[in-house]
């Protein structure tokens, strides 16, 4: 029940996110419910091929840190944010056509400002399930 939960509140910060940034960044074209709910769950989909990656890169990043709360929240921050800088960026070449040549910097601010509140709202939508686990920041697959 908690995992739909979490993939559900996953999916509505995604797409009112996807909605902003349809309507901020895409000057001129108009912003629909439908497709910026299509891309949160192009967004969602993204998180669940990633993690792999994430379940990778926090065990070295574990086994280099040793175990504990303090050790997990430096983990979470040193892999989980540059992941989702990458996979921020790839929907902001999504979302804005014709940006593959600004894909890892970003095109201008605006775009950059984006990204970085696309990781902010990722790491808020973890808030609900590391409460539910009763405090526990796991790293791994699961928190895409």
């Amino acid at each position: 029940m908690y995992a739909f939960l979490y993939l559900g509140i996953k999916l509505a910060g995604y797409g009112l996110w996807c909605f902003l940034g349809l309507a901020k960044l895409r000057v001129g074209r108009d912003a629909s419910a439908g497709r910026a709910l299509m891309l949160g769950f192009v967004r969602l989909l993204l998180g669940l091929f990633f993690g792999v990656l994430i379940w990778l890169a926090s065990s070295v990043v574990l086994s280099r840190l040793g175990y504990g709360l303090p050790q997990n929240v430096v983990a979470y921050l040193l892999v989980y944010v540059p992941v989702r800088w990458l996979e921020w960026s790839i929907m902001a070449v999504i979302l804005v056509p014709g940006s593959l040549s600004e894909f890892l910097l970003g095109a201008r601010t605006p775009d950059r400002l984006w990204r970085l509140g696309g990781i902010l709202i990722s790491c808020l939508a973890d808030i609900p399930l590391i409460i539910s686990l009763g405090g526990v920041i796991p790293t791994g697959r699961f928190l895409c």
